[in-house]
């Protein structure tokens, strides 16, 4: 099972518990990229994770990066029964190697169980003082 949570769009203050938890669980951790500002707070708390980012380095654009991303993880997967996948913000909005994930993960008969977190229009709503429902196109 793959369990991917979104690291927010700012520090862990904005972390939510159940996201917190997770992170603390002892689950072998993938982050997406270490370019994250929890990052820091992770180092701090001595949680062991690891990262794509060589990946970002090899491929020369983002569809191939995603792939390996996606195929490395499905590779783990089937080598651990239980692994976390983080990403910036929320797994969903704009996080193209989750929807690959799912897609693949079916395929390939691997549980992958979304969990949140928050996104950059959270952030961006409260600062602009803006209820999406008055009109609002991503």
């Amino acid at each position: 099972m793959i369990q991917v949570i979104g690291l927010g769009y700012a520090d862990e203050k904005s972390l939510p518990l159940e996201i917190i938890q997770i992170l603390k669980s002892g689950k072998p951790l993938w982050l997406r990229t270490e370019k994250h500002p929890v990052v820091s707070w992770l180092k701090e708390t001595g949680i062991q994770f690891h990262t794509f980012d060589h990946h970002y380095e090899k491929q020369n654009d983002f569809a191939s990066v995603y792939d390996q991303i996606v195929h490395s993880l499905l590779r783990l997967a089937k080598k651990e029964p239980s692994l976390i996948y983080a990403v910036p913000g929320h797994p969903m909005v704009a996080e193209r190697t989750v929807q690959l994930l799912i897609e693949y993960g079916e395929q390939e008969d691997i549980t992958v169980e979304i969990i949140g977190g928050t996104s950059f229009l959270d952030g961006l709503f409260t600062r602009l003082k803006f209820d999406p429902i008055e009109g609002f196109a991503l």
